[in-house]
């Protein structure tokens, strides 16, 4: 998987956007097929919302210095001294000017597109067309996603423990941010960036709530929480309550002491919709205010295909691995289309540097809404899974109700996500550190799928109070064939490591390789066949887990065998060599007198007690040899 801000990657991402913004183009070369085709059926009076790139940008030195100015002390101490770049430069202020003064009203203007959006008429777009910085126009698309799917099982009441958390215990103890509660951690001291719907800010769930920021990118205000009746607020609410939210015996969010910035960027029309400009401009306003998480919940995309969900197509996705590159964890739901004729992941979600999350029950099973991978480029979607039904939540009443979708479990993620950084803050600016705690801390890191991805995280693993020895391999052997296993065991680097070796396979080496793995060499042992079970056992102060593997030794057939044994008049005889050419019998007294031969190619070979004249021969013990290609076996019996 590509680290979006590592200095190789950043040309490509900066080579996408100047595909749009410094090639010269013919003004029939500007508009794509599929635009043109919109543009002819807008008639005279119709328009449509678009994004008109251009071509350059001014990168004197005071330009730099002027979006060096535009960031928060906290936006440049998480960016660790990066200096800007061609992302962090303003849009041209005269190509602005150029396009309001066709379109007769204030545009917005995109830094990390060099784009702006305007809702335009087909005059209005030829206009633009032949506008010499003007180096391309296309359609700014519309995400719809369906009402939240209903619950699959509704929960059961859990046992609570100190901070009464009501029925939203089980979200929190499933990703385990309440064991890094109860170690008095919190989010404080994290920026989370919500992008959603508004949000009903007087809810009693957020009466400790630090909010920091506000915009509606719809209607252009910093008023986000003024359209209850409508419904406008329902869908953000319940998101960032599940985060963020705190009522002792009801709700408890994991996150609940973050500061939140909170963006209304989707539209509540019989659908949630939105537009991904919104979504856009209110990153770029995250990135500038110094925000450590972006949380979002979106849904599938007009007028994109699978063949776009490759990480590199949809401009949200695009803006989602920009924002990774500034510095921030982008965490975005997976979608809920799972049981769909789409069924797969939605952009954003396809973009290569976040965490995608998929929704699972409260038995820790995967829900038939949630959607899947891969991406159309075959890589692992989703990343990580929380709970999405039945979730715990606040509604517009001022009171709490249950949800699910994939909604609902991305802001969990996001919340453990604060919580990992609240106790690492040397991961500050680096989003990929925090992702990759929270996938190697998933039950399904060493196998992961297209429907769980990585699994289920242990926040507490990630945030580095907890201990998980990682799957061990079962292993099948032959008797003294050998193998070595790696194991990989993460703990806390401050504990002291101890390990219950009793019960391991006779004659093991385990060796310390003291880089956090472990080998540990098994042998196979004719004296115990079959399949066995060994455990593992580690401790490191007050953690311990265990880890079970088994070691199969298949069952060797024997050559030969008898029975009865003794035996009186008759003995019958079985042949574990196979062979196409019969086996050779051969019976001696214990003096080595043979008494009795054959060849025969029956299973079991019966032997009436006689010699080969026909006579009975005397009681005592002799000694049967069975030969075939080449395979010689001896066993004893006692004749009575």
């Amino acid at each position: 998987m590509k680290r979006i801000f590592s200095s190789g990657l950043i040309p490509a991402i900066i080579g996408f956007v100047l595909l749009y913004g410094s090639l010269s183009y013919a003004a029939s070369d500007k508009v794509s097929p599929h635009m043109q085709q919109i543009i002819s059926q807008l008639g005279d009076a119709g328009s449509v919302k678009v994004w008109i790139y251009f071509t350059d940008k001014e990168s004197s030195p005071v330009e730099f210095q002027k979006a060096a100015s535009a960031f928060t002390e906290r936006a440049r101490a998480r960016r660790q001294g990066r200096p800007p770049d061609w992302y962090d430069l303003p849009v041209n202020q005269a190509y602005i000017d150029g396009v309001e003064r066709i379109v007769g009203k204030r545009v917005h203007a995109s830094r990390w597109l060099n784009a702006v959006s305007a809702r335009m008429t087909s005059d209005q777009i030829r206009r633009a067309e032949v506008m010499a910085f003007v180096s391309r126009i296309d359609l700014v698309h519309t995400f719809h996603r369906s009402s939240l799917p209903q619950a699959e099982k509704m929960p059961m009441n859990p046992a609570f423990d100190s901070l009464n958390y009501g029925t939203s215990y089980t979200q929190n103890h499933q990703i385990a941010t309440d064991s890094l509660h109860r170690a008095g951690l919190n989010g404080s001291g994290v920026l989370i960036a919500f992008l959603d719907t508004g949000y009903k800010t007087d809810h009693p769930a957020f009466d400790s709530l630090t909010i920091i920021d506000t915009w509606d990118f719809i209607n252009d205000n910093a008023v986000v929480n003024d359209e209850v009746a409508s419904g406008q607020t329902e869908h953000g609410t319940a998101t960032l309550s599940a985060c963020g939210g705190f009522s002792l015996d009801t709700l408890i969010g994991p996150a609940f002491k973050a500061a939140f910035a909170l963006y209304e960027t989707e539209i509540l029309n019989q659908e949630i919709q939105i537009e991904e400009d919104y979504w856009v401009f209110a990153s770029e306003r995250a990135d500038s205010i110094g925000a450590d998480i972006i949380s979002s919940s979106l849904g599938y995309l007009d007028w994109y295909t699978y063949a776009d969900m490759n990480g590199q197509t949809a401009v949200t996705t695009i803006a989602a691995d920009i924002a990774a590159s500034r510095g921030i964890l982008v965490v975005v739901s997976a979608g809920n289309e799972g049981a769909v004729a789409w069924h797969y992941i939605d952009a954003p979600a396809d973009a290569d540097s976040i965490i995608a999350v998929g929704a699972i029950d409260r038995s820790g099973i995967i829900t038939s809404f949630s959607s899947f991978g891969p991406t159309y480029d075959g890589r692992i979607k989703p990343e990580l899974v929380a709970l999405g039904a039945g979730d715990r939540c606040a509604n517009t009443l001022d009171s709490y109700t249950y949800k699910s979708g994939t909604s609902l479990s991305a802001p969990l993620i996001s919340g453990a996500a604060a919580l990992v950084l609240q106790v690492n803050p040397s991961m500050r600016g680096d989003p990929m550190a925090i992702r990759q705690r929270l996938l190697e801390s998933a039950d399904r890191y060493l196998d992961p799928d297209n429907r769980y991805g990585y699994g289920l995280p242990n926040s507490a693993l990630a945030a580095g109070y907890g201990l998980k020895i990682f799957p061990i391999p079962s292993v099948t052997l032959n008797d003294r064939e050998d193998t070595a296993l790696t194991i990989t065991i993460v703990s806390p680097p401050s504990e002291t490591l101890d390990f219950d070796l009793s019960g391991l396979p006779f004659g093991s080496i385990f060796i310390n390789n003291s880089d956090g793995t472990f080998d540990l060499t098994v042998y196979g042992d004719a004296a115990t066949p079959g399949t066995n079970q060994y455990y593992l056992a580690a401790t490191a102060g007050q953690y311990t887990d265990m880890a079970r593997f088994t070691v199969t030794t298949p069952v060797v057939p024997e050559a030969i065998r008898v029975g009865p044994n003794p035996f009186r008049d008759s003995l019958f005889v079985w042949f574990g060599i196979p062979t196409h050419s019969g086996y050779k019998i051969e019976i001696f007294s214990l003096s080595g007198e043979m008494v009795f031969r054959a060849h025969s190619s029956e299973n079991p070979f019966l032997w009436s007690g006689t010699n080969e004249s026909g006579a009975k021969v005397a009681s005592g013990a002799y000694i049967i040899r069975v030969s075939a290609d080449g395979i010689e076996e001896k066993i004893k019996v006692l004749k009575l």
